[in-house]
């Protein structure tokens, strides 16, 4: 074994500390926020019409809510396939690796926007959470696939796998 082995084991682990942290807060946070909007409730959406706050959740809203929930499905995807436990065929390491950075910048820029386009008194939840979210998707994005994370090296061959 290498020396560097432990340190490519240290790197997987924080990675994938960092996949289940950043799942559980997807699914804690924007997650069931937008599945309660999608069922019509109105905490946190602070809509004024004509001087007090709309008791209601449109229709827009409520679709609004189910498209982000389909997109946060799709970013626990990309992070179950990013820190390999999620196998799949279709789409490419590459395609993977750039929606996990994808994924690391909407949240870095959502922190931005929290702190300084002033959301009113949300700030002091959509500020904090988004940049836990970002960070950690940020680690997620950033460390590389191990040799025997990837497909194309898991499933080779014994003799492949010892010529290399």
């Amino acid at each position: 074994m290498s020396e560097s082995t432990p340190d490519r084991s240290q790197a997987s682990t924080l990675r994938r500390v960092a996949g289940v942290l950043l799942i559980v807060g997807l699914l804690a946070g924007p997650a069931a926020s937008h599945f309660y909007w999608t069922l019509g409730g109105t905490w946190g959406l602070h809509r004024s019409v004509g001087g007090h706050v709309e008791g209601s959740t449109t229709t827009g809203i409520r679709v609004v809510a189910a498209i982000v929930l389909v997109l946060v499905a799709a970013a626990v995807l990309v992070v179950l396939a990013r820190v390999g436990w999620w196998e799949q065929a279709i789409v490419s390491d590459r395609v993977i690796r750039f929606f996990a950075w994808a994924l690391a910048a909407f949240f870095l820029l959502e922190t931005l926007a929290a702190f300084t386009w002033g959301r009113g008194s949300e700030w002091w939840l959509y500020g904090p959470v988004s940049l836990v979210l970002g960070l950690l998707a940020l680690v997620v994005a950033s460390r590389r696939r191990s040799a025997a994370q990837r497909p194309e090296t898991r499933h080779a061959p014994r003799a492949l796998k010892e010529a290399s």
